[in-house]
């Protein structure tokens, strides 16, 4: 399917401008769960903006050029009216969820939805039942979510089986994150160190080789991830292209520096979105660009080999 305009556009302000295009937000400071990495407990908690609150300050960021959004919680499902406004504001949505509330039908709106390994891992992370009922939803989905992991000490060693078990499911694909510390806290027990991270990267190339582009990591991206590689080159919020694409926000609707926080230690960084960013542009990777759009595009299918 050819994009529409509106993701062209998108797409166009990343190859010709330096402009913002995206808004990543905080759309409730509430979740169903506590997972023992997650970033968003070690942040403040303003009130949120009420409904017609939240929709006006859409809009707002709608009208002043942001084109994308990118919802966060808390839980966004705890607030479908946010997500189905989001999907008419925006020519593009991604929505992160833990699953447990289903996957509603939204124009525009392409569902991630978080696991973190195989069930008794995952549950060990996230809550027992979570992986049941997040699989059973995932299977009644009106259209394929994509599956999102977050790569930490919890459970590098179970990245292989996780794969296998994702993609025999109906999933869009399979993407990753490494876990990103947080520069006030001792986080070794979450944080996996560099020297280790580079073994897992290539272990995602292999995975990549194996089944085909639904594993959504690319040589591209493996680069700008490796320490002998382009890592040193962004690992920095003034050098971060994301931090120049993405304005953050959290529930009330007062900026953050990043999404992960605004005490994330990017000299240990471990965001996706960078990796995909700077491995479609620099130098220009038409597998990676294919990528990113397979998630602005929820109708765009990718390959299974």
């Amino acid at each position: 399917m050819i994009p529409n305009l509106g993701k062209l556009l998108i797409l166009a302000k990343w190859l010709f401008t330096r402009l913002p295009t995206t808004v990543a937000v905080d759309i409730t400071h509430r979740c169903n769960l506590r997972c023992r990495h997650c970033y968003w407990w070690k942040q403040d908690h303003p009130a949120e903006l009420d409904d017609p609150g939240m929709i006006s300050f859409l809009r707002g960021l709608r009208e002043g050029g942001l084109c994308a959004a990118i919802l966060y919680g808390g839980e966004p499902t705890l607030r479908p009216a946010i997500c189905r406004a989001a999907g008419d504001i925006f020519h593009a949505v991604l929505a992160f969820t833990n699953g447990m509330n289903g996957f509603p039908e939204i124009r525009n709106v392409q569902w991630i939805l978080s696991l973190d390994g195989p069930e008794d891992l995952n549950d060990a992370i996230r809550g027992k039942g979570v992986y049941r009922q997040a699989v059973e939803n995932l299977k009644k989905a009106p259209a394929p979510p994509i599956v999102h992991m977050t790569i930490s000490r919890l459970n590098q060693e179970s990245v292989s089986e996780f794969v296998k078990e994702m993609l025999a499911l109906p999933v869009k694909g399979i993407g990753f994150s490494f876990y990103t510390p947080d520069r006030t806290m001792d986080e070794s027990g979450l944080f996996i160190p560099l020297n280790e991270r580079d073994r897992l990267v290539m272990e995602l190339l292999a995975l990549r080789r194996q089944y085909g582009e639904r594993v959504g990591f690319t040589p591209a991206m493996a680069r700008q991830l490796l320490t002998t590689h382009d890592f040193f080159k962004w690992n920095s919020y003034a050098d971060c292209p994301v931090s120049r694409r993405v304005r953050c926000f959290k529930a009330n609707g007062e900026r953050k520096a990043c999404t992960y926080g605004n005490t994330a230690d990017c000299s240990r960084c471990g965001c996706a979105a960078v990796a995909a960013y700077r491995g479609a542009f620099k130098p220009f990777d038409y597998r990676t660009l294919r990528l990113i759009l397979g998630l602005m595009i929820p109708q765009l299918r990718v390959r299974k080999g």
